[in-house]
């Protein structure tokens, strides 16, 4: 039976221009890579930077976990004690490389200790109470459940009153309203957890578990690392996002993998034809995935475990061909069932119903799900197989994108005995006679909730593209991006105007379509998988569009781009783009908000956007200092009066606000924690009103448009004031913000003065302050608002960026005689640098471009501003005077005649390079000082604001 194609949809994602530009500069990194990264949702510079750069041991230290404690202390005395302990899992991959972990790392410890996985057509899946009961009967004092038991609570208190064994649980699942009374419950998704990244997989739990473990017990700070084999296989295996920590997991587990000691997996990549050098993503889920799979869909988990935790090469052999032996039996029970299946569907008439619901009694209930999802491929449309035996059905379904099929059981669960389950996949068993009802029940709310254009497939398109710009240099820049997999699919763009040079078959067959292609005088070669059929309406020299991935192709030393093609068409149907910076259910904001975003565009791309408020403040002082001043600094025209203002309060008297000897505030020292813009949204996942402060108005901008994203679900309401806003718009939104209609407000430290008395209940800090200046201004906020927390999320990452741009702010003599050098030469008119004078029309020009000299010259950090003042300096030691013409060159050379010049004699210079010099000790202090100690700072029970 062949596959039904239906004509798909192109749907292009439009980026978001801001955050694209944001990541892109912060990162040196391509536009075309930003937008892929905001398209997969990493839209802040600080995730981008882990995504792209992140390694192994950066991820979350596993005592953010809850419980973790706990059940390191349990487990440790369980072993010191000789007390017997039992590994409780699950049958699918995930559960199966879960268990093998968890027993191979307490093995490692000394600990005696066994596993068991339920019989998943027996038991079926999770914690029971009869193999509880079994376990204590055996002697069993403790119990470690691995990718499952968040859901059974009937069966701990069953246990507990039984008087044993003492449960551990650790699971990924949601976690339901009442957690189970187990000595301990580890799972990211608890309200109390404080990690990171709450999508790690049952395997990735059981890691973090073993990363503690192993640390506590004296076996290194990378002990763990010799189990991410078994963590990225699981990982893998159970679909989880391959984003944050489980991207990692798996990057670095792949080379493990393919460099294992295991003999399990050695044998079964054998068994398996999978060569070690070419392991990757795909080989896993296509290949060793389904072969440990396979004995739990046909009967009992037990032989995967035992193949992974074998020891002996031989041993490892024929437990791997029985798995294969397995999986074969698994394939042809599969094609019997689909092929039963699609038999029904031609008897009844596939496009019948828009929800298929199909039930047999010689269906094998262990391979049901896989067929529903074949099903729903080749149909697109939620598809419900149903295994019927001795009057009860157990059913599987898979559904499309749109359709949320656990929501449909829910209205439908009359019908129903138990079901579970999630948008895409769901398990359920219901009476054999009931089949029918839940059939019509199904597409009766379809007919409501599932609209016809949700039946139509679509191709999501990351971005529209010419074939001039796929060089080689930005596919290798793309393949950064990978190993690819579930919610990090490989980026698939799209041409338009492309002409066919040629066109043929290729491959076994000819299912296979080759393509030579022409645009704008660019030619490229593609392949088209199974797009053969394409072939009789292709034409040399016809315009197509076309979808595709690209990659390199390398052949004889040489290597040059190639299109994997996904679809091509001539004219086809858009679907409608959609915004990926704001929220689905956010289009009704108001309008003060949407004025906010649009302002964006007309400032974001400026330089200065991205200057640390802290510098801005730094130059607003400067360009008050009158016509010692070699022309002006290069600020913010038009929005320079906030800057200007806070220079003001410099000359007001100071204001002493006194602390208390118990501070009125909590604090939470959260420094140095991982994943910052992750930990932030889960404080703003709550129902208080949340202000946060960052160092620059492109943070405040980048952070709340994540932070919309991350919290919509809950209603929050989240914007971002900076300085670059007009004084109205910021009036307003200290009104909104006090007024509750705004729940988070992010915003730069000099705002936040004038937020004091908002009613804010948390203050975070979030960058570090660059002066003791600015952290007394924040101390007066907390003071003034009467906040019930001070957050502290900053860290050493903002001290490297700190250190940045104090370079910029105070050169030292390097960076200034470099600069003098290049001023001379392009006086003298002698050579190119002179030429390239005739490119400077205006003053920020000749700033910019001189400044873009010393960034290729060593000076990476220089700015604009660099520039500026290192003229001044120049002029104050009367090495440079300034035409007083408006227009051309601004700068007169004033040689020094053998003077010996100290940079000292600039106050400038002196100045700056004094204020450096007390930022970052500053900076070096509150990064490691007590807390106690950074609140009072020197002079205890005072802090002085300036208002």
């Amino acid at each position: 039976m062949q596959k039904m194609v239906k004509e798909k949809v192109w749907h292009l994602k439009e980026g978001n221009p801001v955050l694209q530009h944001i990541i892109s500069r912060e990162l040196g990194i391509s536009p075309l890579l930003a937008r892929l990264l905001v398209n997969r949702g990493v839209l802040t510079a600080e995730d981008a930077r882990f995504f792209l750069q992140g390694n192994i041991n950066q991820m979350g230290n596993p005592y953010l976990l809850p419980d973790m404690h706990r059940a390191v202390e349990l487990i440790l005395t369980a072993i010191e004690k000789r007390k017997n302990i039992l590994v409780y899992g699950d049958y699918d991959a995930d559960g199966v490389t879960a268990t093998a972990l968890m027993v191979q790392v307490l093995r490692r410890l000394g600990a005696r200790v066994d596993y068991y996985i339920p019989h998943r057509l027996v038991e079926g899946y999770g914690l029971h109470e009869e193999a509880v009961h079994w376990a204590r009967q055996s002697g069993v004092d403790l119990l470690i459940t691995v990718d499952c038991g968040i859901s059974a609570k009937k069966e701990v208190e069953a246990a507990l009153g039984a008087g044993g064994p003492e449960i551990i649980i650790t699971d990924h699942h949601q976690v339901p309203e009442e957690i189970p009374p187990a000595a301990a419950v580890i799972n990211p998704l608890r309200k109390e957890s404080l990690y990171p990244f709450r999508d790690l997989a049952g395997v990735g739990v059981a890691l973090k578990l073993a990363q503690a473990l192993l640390e506590a017990a004296g076996e290194g700070e990378t002990a763990w690392h010799d189990y991410l084999d078994l963590a990225c296989v699981g990982t893998v295996a159970d679909i989880v996002p391959l984003l944050g920590e489980n991207r990692l997991l798996v990057k670095y587990g792949l080379p493990k993998l393919a460099a294992t000691s295991n003999p399990g997996f050695q044998a079964l990549m054998q068994a398996s034809g999978v060569k070690a050098e070419k392991i990757g993503v795909r080989e896993i889920g296509f290949a060793l995935a389904p072969r440990l799979n396979a004995a739990g869909r046909m009967g009992n988990s037990r032989m995967a475990v035992e193949l992974l935790l074998s020891r002996d090469p031989g041993e490892a052999e024929k437990l791997a061909a029985q798995l294969d032996r397995e999986n074969r039996e698994r394939q042809q029970v599969e094609s019997r069932v689909l092929a039963e299946a699609l038999g029904m569907l031609d008897a009844l008439g596939r496009d019948r119903d828009p929800v298929v619901v199909l039930a047999s009694s010689g269906w094998h209930p262990g391979v049901i799900g896989i067929v529903a999802s074949r099903l729903v491929d080749m149909l697109y449309r939620p598809v419900l197989l149903v295994s019927l035996d001795e009057g009860l059905g157990k059913g599987s379904g898979r559904s499309i994108p749109g359709f949320h099929l656990y929501r449909a059981l829910f209205h439908c669960r009359e019908h129903l005995l138990s079901f579970g389950g999630h948008e895409g996949a769901a398990g359920f068993t219901l009476p054999a006679d009931r089949v029918d009802g839940l059939r019509q029940a199904l597409n009766d709310y379809a007919a409501v909730a599932l609209s016809p254009d949700l039946l139509q497939p679509r191709l999501e398109i990351d971005a529209l593209v010419s074939l001039e710009d796929m060089t080689c240099e930005l596919v290798t820049e793309l393949d950064g991006l990978g190993p690819h997999g579930h919610g990090n699919p490989e980026p698939l763009l799209a041409c338009s105007g492309a002409a066919v040079i040629n066109c043929r078959e290729v491959g076994r067959d000819g299912r296979h379509l080759k393509l030579l292609l022409q645009e704008k005088g660019v030619v490229r070669d593609g392949i088209g998988f199974d797009l053969a059929g394409h072939l009789e309406n292709l034409s040399p020299g016809e315009a197509v569009e076309l979808a595709f991935v690209p990659s390199l192709e390398r052949w004889n030393g040489d290597v040059r781009v190639q299109l994997e093609i996904k679809d091509l068409r001539r004219n086809g149907r858009w679907e409608g783009v959609q915004k990926p910076g704001l929220a689905p259910d956010q289009a009704g904001e108001d309008n003060l908000i949407n004025q906010l975003t649009g302002t964006l565009k007309t400032i974001y791309k400026k330089p200065s956007f991205f200057w640390p408020e802290f510098i801005q403040r730094i130059l607003a002082v400067s360009e008050q200092e009158g016509p010692a001043c070699p022309g002006q600094i290069p600020g913010i025209p038009g929005f320079q009066q906030p800057f200007l203002q806070v220079a003001c309060h410099a000359e007001e008297p100071a204001r002493s606000l006194q602390l208390p000897l118990e501070l009125p505030f909590q604090v939470k020292d959260l420094r140095e924690q991982p994943s910052r813009p992750s930990r932030l949204a889960r404080l703003a996942d709550v129902r208080q009103r949340l202000l946060v402060v960052v160092s620059s108005a492109h943070r405040a901008v980048e952070l709340a448009m994540f932070l919309r994203r991350a919290c919509y679900r809950s209603g929050r309401r989240v914007a971002f004031c900076h300085p670059w806003l007009s004084s109205q718009q910021r009036e307003k939104l200290c009104q909104l913000f006090a007024g509750g209609e705004i729940n988070v407000l992010l915003t730069t430290p000099v705002l936040a003065l004038d937020l004091a008395g908002s009613g804010a209940e948390n203050l975070v800090i979030y960058n570090l302050p660059y002066h003791r200046e600015e952290w007394e201004i924040l101390l007066a906020v907390a003071l003034v608002e009467k906040i019930r927390s001070l957050w502290l999320l900053f860290g050493k990452e903002d001290m490297r960026e700190a250190c940045f741009y104090l370079a910029a702010l105070a050169p030292d003599r390097d960076p200034l005689a470099r600069l003098y050098s290049i001023l001379s030469q392009t006086s003298s008119g002698s050579n190119a640098l002179a030429r390239g004078r005739r490119e400077v029309d205006s003053e920020d020009n000749f700033s910019r471009w001189l400044a873009g000299l010393l960034r290729r010259n060593g000076c990476p950090w220089a700015q604009d501003f660099t520039v500026a003042l290192g003229l001044k300096v120049f002029f104050e030691l009367g090495l440079v005077k300034w035409r007083s013409e408006k227009s051309g060159w601004p700068v007169i050379m004033c040689p020094a005649g053998g003077r010996k010049l100290s940079l000292s004699a600039s106050p400038t210079y002196c100045r700056l390079h004094q204020l450096k010099k007390e930022a970052l000790s500053w900076q070096e202090y509150v990064l490691k000082a007590p807390l106690r100690d950074i609140i009072t700072g020197c002079q205890p029970q005072r802090v002085i604001a300036r208002f």
